[in-house]
């Protein structure tokens, strides 16, 4: 009887660490490993079930008094509780493996609804030496008709009043990249990184760099394509309310740490309300996110320093939000958002616009 005492305590309480386990440190599991840690997981368990039944057949027969009986109970009643909850994790995980058709497909986020239309994707400019007013100009002429027809656009100048003419534009070479060696000038010529948002209102949510490699601009890293940012393709779906972005997926975006979902166009349309309800290889490393409940969006463009060593002034994005901070695991991935104009009182609620962001290799 000892033994046998023995034998279910172990399988029991096997179950028990192999939840908490599972409880603490799946979330942190890159999504391409997620699957084969749950099947594993499920085997380990159903080998702990299998021992706890063969306990409870085989103390059945055995006479073990008081405590013997009492032993019995618990392990009938152990059993039992055991089996609904393989029952419920089974039916969980064949669910969620039937759902998931599209998990890790290729294919799949290639996939254009045929709703869908092809939308301008502009190209970035060097802001240097231009006004607000031009700049304003330029990203409402640049609006697509369809898109402008669902909505009724007006700049909205709290975001906007921060821009400086005399302040200078980083552009997106030296956001990638910077060398220290070089003075703070440098990081101003060519294409200005923010242009790829503010000149494309289209990117209504869009993917980041919070902070820049300081690197030697000669490495490879600092002309990857991935890190550019830069958008492949842009789809318009109006019958659902949709925008679909889909960026080249590069191996060095997947070593990334600095990356984060920009809502400027967002809050600038009138979407002041987001939260994303889908992602696949994606992760948001803070307990607090975007993922777990409604967030609002309070991007805007402010004049600050170039760089901590330069007195140069530049126009830049505002404040980082560990809240929206996310990495690229693997391809291929995607994050999908509602977004709202007043905040929701359930997250449920069907979104007033949706955006679909796609990494491909």
């Amino acid at each position: 009887m000892k033994r046998l005492i023995f034998l279910f305590f172990v399988s029991f309480f096997g179950i028990i660490l192999i939840q908490i386990l599972g409880g603490l440190f799946f979330v942190q599991v890159p999504e391409q490993y997620q699957m084969p840690v749950v099947i594993s997981a499920m085997v380990l368990e159903f080998v702990f079930y299998i021992l706890t039944i063969y306990t409870l057949v085989v103390g059945f027969k055995k006479q073990g008094g008081l405590w013997g009986k009492i032993f019995k109970i618990f392990n009938w009643l152990v059993t039992l509780l055991l089996t609904g909850v393989l029952i419920f994790y089974s039916a969980a995980f064949i669910s969620t493996y039937v759902n998931a058709n599209r998990y890790f497909n290729k294919k799949e986020l290639e996939k254009i609804p045929s709703t869908a239309v092809k939308a301008p994707n502009v190209q970035l400019v060097d802001y240097n030496g231009i006004s607000k007013d031009f700049i304003l100009g330029m990203r409402s002429a640049n609006l697509d008709s369809n898109f402008a027809k669902m909505i009724s656009y007006e700049p909205k100048m709290e975001i906007w009043n921060g821009i400086d003419k005399k302040a200078g534009w980083v552009s997106v070479e030296k956001s990638i990249c910077v060398d220290k060696s070089k003075k703070c000038s440098t990081r101003l010529r060519g294409e200005s990184s923010l242009s790829r948002l503010i000149n494309n209102p289209m990117l209504v949510v869009a993917p980041i760099m919070i902070a820049t490699y300081h690197l030697d601009e000669k490495l490879p890293i600092c002309s990857d394509e991935g890190l550019r940012l830069v958008p492949k393709a842009i789809y318009l779906d109006i019958v659902n309310s949709k925008i679909i972005i889909v960026y080249p997926g590069t191996k060095v975006l997947t070593k990334c740490k600095y990356l984060q979902l920009s809502g400027l166009n967002a809050r600038d349309l009138g979407y002041n309300w987001a939260k994303v309800v889908d992602k696949q290889n994606i992760l948001f490393p803070f307990p607090d996110n975007i993922t777990k409940k409604v967030y609002e969006f309070k991007d805007s463009i402010i004049t600050a320093a170039c760089a901590p060593e330069s007195s140069d002034r530049c126009n830049i994005y505002s404040d980082i939000d560990d809240k929206v901070v996310f990495n690229v695991m693997s391809y291929p991935a995607n994050i999908e958002l509602k977004l709202w104009k007043e905040k929701p009182m359930f997250s449920s609620k069907v979104g007033d616009f949706n955006v679909d962001i796609r990494f491909v290799e």
